[in-house]
């Protein structure tokens, strides 16, 4: 049996790689074997194609981007237990097509990143929530940021609900 990650999507820019970093090293955690990645510079770069690493599995923004790549994530999903769809606090476009959390088989999670750059709230949260409701995710959705710390231990516990759901957790 092929072991269940986290698949993180979203915008290229979005902060896949950080929240994923993040989530990387809290999942050690979560697992009594400690099955983390051990390599440092591995989050260094962009995500040229689906990258599995540790506990997560990141895909590049393309594709989303691609009409005709977005079948390769469905295909992908087989091997998650979650799924992150990311919009970014700062983005300005629509990536998701309507209903696309639908068509995946795990719990979506719905996650705003980069919500510690909100001064005043000029709509962008709500724009930001009106497109994970267009793409047919469910609330509540997560408002995070990786570098100020804001929601990454409520996204935690989401994620560890969804680990249980799938039967996976290791307690």
């Amino acid at each position: 049996m092929r072991k269940k990650r986290i698949m993180i999507i979203g915008a290229g820019r979005s902060g896949k790689s950080s929240l994923g970093r993040w989530l990387d090293q809290e999942a050690a955690a979560w697992d009594s074997a400690g099955w983390r990645a051990a390599a440092g510079n591995l989050w260094s770069r962009r995500t040229p194609a689906l990258v599995y690493r540790g506990n997560i599995m990141e895909a590049p923004g393309a594709y989303l981007e691609s009409p005709w790549m977005r079948h390769h994530l469905i295909a992908a999903a087989q091997d998650a237990f979650c799924v992150l769809m990311l919009v970014d606090f700062m983005g300005n476009r629509d990536i998701y097509p309507p209903g696309f959390a639908k068509v995946f088989r795990q719990p979506v999670l719905g996650v705003v990143t980069k919500c510690g750059l909100i001064q005043a709230d000029d709509g962008r949260l709500d724009n930001c929530r009106k497109q994970l409701a267009r793409a047919g995710v469910r609330e509540p959705y997560l408002i995070t940021s990786v570098v100020d710390g804001i929601g990454l231990e409520a996204l935690s516990r989401e994620i560890m609900d969804c680990r249980i759901a799938a039967g996976i957790d290791n307690r």
